[in-house]
């Protein structure tokens, strides 16, 4: 099995984007598709302020596979199906339960040949043959999940995810404390919704073979 992982800084910096973009530049069906979620081991108020399939998990870990779930409108894990992945597994997992639930992603798996997977804590369990880590042009660095620096100093690619319709550059901080954890400046400034073709031709290139 040959995994494709994004990774990001924090919500809402381009990781599902990024995925579907992958997707998009394979073969419809040449890849399955995973997103994988960890939850705190235990939660004292759901961030979103109602219920949902993630806080309110009540068991170590869960697979998703069920197309009522997986495809319903607007949701990331319909994104990825939309962008022509063979299939969409979605993992919740309890912090402690994650590399039971990764194991189990495993097995669903099967002898699947391409992954392209979305989740940053499962990036050190699953071990992918491609990692891009993806930043917000904007967002404080004090709003980057923890894993963030080794994650970025780990990335095969990394790239700051400025819509094209954007008049604004990215924000100094934020370059600044991205090219000093990553340890190198070579951050790529680009739209994530794009083909890959455009802003990542050497990656594109290597897909498609």
């Amino acid at each position: 099995m040959t995994i494709v992982s994004v990774a990001g800084a924090c919500s809402r910096s381009g990781k599902t984007a990024l995925a579907a973009t992958l997707l998009r530049a394979l073969p419809a069906g040449k890849a399955a598709a995973v997103k994988f979620t960890t939850t705190e081991d235990v939660f004292e108020r759901c961030p979103r302020g109602t219920p949902c399939v993630v806080c309110d998990i009540d068991v170590p870990y869960r697979l998703i596979e069920s197309p009522d779930v997986l495809r319903q409108p607007g949701t990331d894990t319909d994104r990825l199906a939309e962008a022509g992945a063979a299939r969409v597994i979605w993992a919740i997992a309890k912090r402690k339960a994650a590399a039971q639930a990764w194991r189990a992603v495993e097995e669903r798996l099967g002898p699947a040949p391409l992954v392209v997977m979305e989740g940053s804590s499962v990036v050190e369990l699953a071990r992918p043959a491609t990692l891009f880590f993806v930043v917000h042009p904007f967002l404080s660095t004090e709003r980057w999940k923890p894993q963030s620096g080794p994650l970025l100093r780990q990335a095969d690619i990394a790239v700051v995810n400025l819509a094209a319709s954007e008049l604004r550059r990215p924000a100094a901080a934020v370059l600044e404390a991205a090219r000093r954890m990553r340890g190198r400046d070579d951050l790529l400034v680009a739209d994530v919704t794009k083909p890959l073709r455009e802003w990542a031709p050497d990656v594109a290139a290597r897909l498609a073979a």
